[in-house]
């Protein structure tokens, strides 16, 4: 029996939920490397393409209103950039593993699971449920990335059964 564990490569790649439960942890992914900070990096960078658009725009438009940020009116329009901008990143972190990480399996490579956990760190501060909001859109947007737009339904009932 080997005394030191590899990580897996691959972690399951899961329909996001609003309580955190599948994102994954430092714990499962290890610490943020080099490889895991290039891809949030060229994630980010993807983020505001037209492709990353078509899928945090609808994402957004459709399960914002859905979400309970606890925000005042007047921080709406705040927030909703924030929200979309997360939504993109997510989607922009999506895209690059399709093109540039091998195996285009239903898992989530490790050191893009460390991408998303790089970017939900990289957050504004905020309370706590708006933080779990931006964290959701984070993981939903690269999920829909992963998956297909066509998805978007799924996600849409996952939120209705968690509310």
């Amino acid at each position: 029996m080997p005394l030191i564990r590899r990580r897996p490569d691959v972690l399951p790649l899961r329909v996001p939920r609003l309580d955190g439960g599948t994102l994954p942890t430092r714990r499962e992914v290890g610490r943020s490397s080099f490889a895991s900070s290039a891809l949030y990096r060229m994630g980010y960078g993807e983020a505001f393409t037209p492709e990353a658009h078509d899928i945090a725009d609808p994402l957004v438009e459709q399960a914002l209103p859905r979400l309970r940020t606890g925000a005042a009116p007047e921080d709406l329009p705040y927030l909703r950039r924030v929200f979309s901008s997360t939504a993109q990143i997510g989607a922009g972190i999506g895209l690059v593993e399709r093109r540039v990480v091998s195996g285009d399996g239903p898992g989530t490579d490790r050191h893009v699971a460390g991408a998303l956990l790089d970017a939900a760190d990289e957050l504004p501060v905020m309370p706590a449920d708006q933080h779990a909001v931006a964290v959701y859109l984070l993981q939903c947007g690269y999920y829909l990335a992963r998956t297909d737009i066509d998805q978007l339904p799924v996600l849409l009932a996952e939120l209705g059964a968690e509310a």
